[in-house]
């Protein structure tokens, strides 16, 4: 016995058609009458146990040479039934016979009755027009069956379509009509109830017209006004007269008032009066299945909420690529579960987006996305466009499990995550990892485009606390003031007589402070660039190299090339503490306390000191641990800890009372690490390195965040970093002449948001 089993649970193909004795507990009286029979229940004591069948009577008088022919036709029409295994089928027992002269077909009883009452019954669902669709897909898919197994349904209707215990519509009584109307009596063409309204017009005004392919697609869309709006084909007549009157004169079936363009460009289609303009079942289950899956997808983008124009635009590129596609690729898609869903959907677009790069609107995405979704899906089941190669997993291409490992050298292929995050949302759906290596990947940290400065190289980047504006050294003798959300300069003043090498912005952003070559610590009016007070001297030619703010804005410490700390008055410009003295060589920054007692200043000398700012004297330090020297120092927001950064590629975290390295150096820089800076929150270091790039650690454990490269747009050697005041933005400025802003949050990085 054969182990093909249909969707109900058994096995049909192979058992014996006549199971008469296999029934039991018939019901004495039909349960419901159709146009030409009556249907009984009973219990068929199947191989696979009990199970309650539909027993249908032929209900016709036969003519008296079909009396023996017929029966005998029949069964063997129920033995070819039989093997017609499909989801969208209904399955044929077999025969029983004992009710009149012609057998009875049995087949699986279905509380939910025919398509007709199952919508009836949940009119009021909120997706009901969803159900209904997707009844409509299984309708065409099952009549594509028939037509590819040269069957002819001829009888398609309301009450010929089965829903079953699943919701699952299921096609029967196909060519039934056709039998009995040549073997019959009393059955006609207006003899089976509500038939002739489904009829395609050439079955009725032709003579001797037979059943076809195409009139079968007319009954198709008969049904979907049947179905969507509970009204009978032409509900505008009120007998089959004015229909056949309607017919003659050429008039299609009127629209109901509630179907929706979707649906009636289908019907429209259906039902045409040229027979040979009809589409195949396959055009309209490609079509249905296209709708629904447009409308998952869309759910799958938005995830319940608004579209956005990046998911509008998304959402368009993919139908172009699925109305691109063979109908037969897109005809079961919306049998899918969302898993392999997305899979095949993201691949048919791939290779429909890499068979268009040459046109000069492109696609959405660089062609680098593409190829990795073809790399991380595989090629599956879909053809790839005339000209396009689909990759392979060990080719030595830029596809290959290299590609698929390296990130993007180039910043400006990454894409903006707010245009990028409507597809890692459809990703999700059928991987969230696949979503969160997309973003990861293709997402562009950067907040904006890059702010280009002509013929300079800016460094020394200190935000105002607006969050918007942010001041930097720019050529040799300026400093610039920047808006970042516009990319304006929003000012440019000659500061200094030689080089500057670091400017500082006070807490309450009142004041501007730098130092320079010249031997010189300045303060200025931060509003409006003017000088406060004179120069504040005292370095006997020394260079400057750096200056930092008290955090109560009335003070300014400054490490110099003279070895030497000192502390300055805001107020009156005079050295108020100092030169404090300890370091054997320059001192290349420094930096105050949360609290503003202590001061924490690294050197060429390779060491860290610590000093209490009140007094001048060393209470720690020095601390040694770095091979090259000290570039840039900073406390943790809490002021428990310290952070260095040196020349020789590493960033050191210290206990800022014991002065004990805390954990290992952290490494991963392939130079000198220029800057560091703490997060307001003080989770997270972000670094910078003559090697171009930018990185964000972990402060806490010293592991690289995401374990991904911050800031591939830059050419050049990354001079200084820093946050935001409120930590969500992190600016960079580079020897390449670019000012860049960073999201300094992990939602660059987020498709869920």
């Amino acid at each position: 016995m054969s182990a093909n089993r249909d969707r109900t649970g058994f096995a049909t193909a192979d058992l014996m058609a006549n199971i008469t004795n296999e029934i039991r507990d018939l019901s004495p009286r039909p349960v419901s009458f159709g146009g030409y029979s009556d249907i009984h229940t009973g219990v068929w004591h199947c191989p696979y146990g009990d199970m309650k069948v539909a027993i249908k009577v032929i209900r016709a008088t036969l003519t008296a040479s079909d009396t023996d022919e017929l029966p005998g036709i029949l069964r063997h029409e129920i033995r070819v039934w039989k093997k017609l295994l499909h989801r969208n089928i209904h399955v044929m027992c077999g025969y029983f016979e004992g009710y009149g002269s012609a057998p009875a077909l049995v087949s699986p009883w279905y509380e939910n009755g025919d398509i007709n009452r199952y919508v009836r019954s949940r009119a009021t669902a909120p997706d009901i027009d969803l159900q209904k669709l997707k009844l409509f897909a299984d309708v065409t898919s099952g009549l594509k069956f028939l037509h590819e197994h040269y069957i002819v349904h001829g009888d398609l209707k309301g009450g010929n379509v089965l829903v079953s215990d699943d919701g699952v519509a299921r096609l029967c009584d196909f060519g039934l009509s056709r039998l009995l109307l040549d073997h019959s009596q009393t059955i006609t063409h207006t003899g089976v109830k509500g038939t002739l309204r489904w009829m395609a017009p050439e079955l009725i005004l032709e003579e001797g017209s037979q059943q076809t392919y195409a009139s079968d697609m007319w009954a198709c869309g008969c049904l979907f006004i049947e179905v969507w709006s509970a009204v009978r084909p032409y509900h505008t007549k009120t007998n089959d007269h004015q229909v056949i009157f309607a017919l003659s004169r050429g008039e299609l079936p009127a629209r109901p008032t509630d179907m929706p363009d979707s649906v009636w460009t289908v019907v429209e289609a259906c039902c045409i009066l040229d027979v040979t303009c009809r589409p195949s079942p396959l055009d309209v289950v490609a079509l249905i299945s296209l709708h629904l899956t447009l409308q998952r997808l869309h759910s799958m983008i938005t995830r319940g909420g608004p579209i956005d124009p990046a998911g509008s635009d998304l959402l368009k590129e993919i139908e172009a690529s699925l109305r691109a596609a063979n109908p037969r690729q897109i005809s079961e898609f919306y049998l899918l579960l969302d898993t392999k869903l997305v899979g095949e959907v993201v691949r048919l677009f791939a290779l429909w987006s890499l068979s268009i790069t040459q046109r000069s609107s492109g696609t959405l995405f660089c062609v680098d996305v593409f190829i990795w979704c073809l790399v991380r899906f595989g090629p599956g089941r879909l053809m790839p466009s005339a000209g396009v190669e689909p990759p392979k997993r060990n080719d030595k291409l830029p596809y290959s499990p290299f590609f698929r490992s390296r990130p993007l050298t180039s910043h400006d292929k990454r894409i903006d995550p707010s245009k990028l995050r409507p597809f890692a949302r459809l990703l999700a759906a059928g991987d969230p990892r696949s979503a969160k290596v997309a973003m990861l990947r293709f997402a562009r940290a950067s907040l904006r485009t890059s702010i280009l400065l002509q013929n300079c190289r800016p460094q020394s980047v200190a935000w105002f606390p607006d969050g918007d504006r942010i001041a930097l050294c720019l050529e040799r003798q300026t400093v610039g003031i920047l808006s970042t959300s516009s990319g304006a300069l929003l000012r440019r003043v000659h500061f200094h007589r030689s080089y500057i090498n670091q400017v500082a912005i006070s807490p309450d952003g009142r004041l501007l402070a730098s130092c320079s070559d010249d031997h010189a610590v300045r303060l200025w009016d931060a509003e409006t660039g003017h000088a406060v007070g004179e120069f504040m001297l005292g370095y006997d030619s020394s260079i400057v190299c750096s200056v930092a703010f008290s955090p109560d804005s009335t003070h300014i410490a400054s490490g110099s090339a003279d070895r030497a700390i000192r502390i300055w008055s805001c107020e009156t410009g005079a050295c108020v503490v100092g030169p404090l003295n300890g370091h054997t060589r320059a001192v290349e920054r420094v930096a105050f306390s949360p609290d503003g007692l202590r001061i924490v200043s690294g050197s060429f000398d390779q060491t860290i000191r610590v000093w209490d700012s009140r007094t001048g004297a060393c209470i720690l330090g020095p601390l040694s641990g770095h091979t090259d020297f000290i570039t840039t120092v900073a406390f943790s927001p809490d002021g428990l800890r310290c952070v260095s950064s040196s020349n020789d590629g590493t960033v050191r975290i210290w206990d800022a009372f014991s002065g004990e390295p805390v954990g290992a150096p952290i490494e991963g820089h392939g130079s000198g690490v220029g800057c560091v800076a703490y997060s307001p929150d003080g989770t997270r270091i972000a670094s910078s390195s003559s090697d171009s790039t930018i990185r964000m650690w972990d402060a806490s454990t010293g592991a690289l965040i995401h374990q991904h490269t911050l800031g591939l747009g830059h050419t050049g050697l990354v001079s200084s970093v820093a946050f935001s005041p409120d930590g969500r933005k992190l600016a960079s400025a580079s020897g390449d002449g670019a000012v860049r802003i960073w999201d300094a949050t992990d939602e660059w990085t987020r498709w869920d948001i």
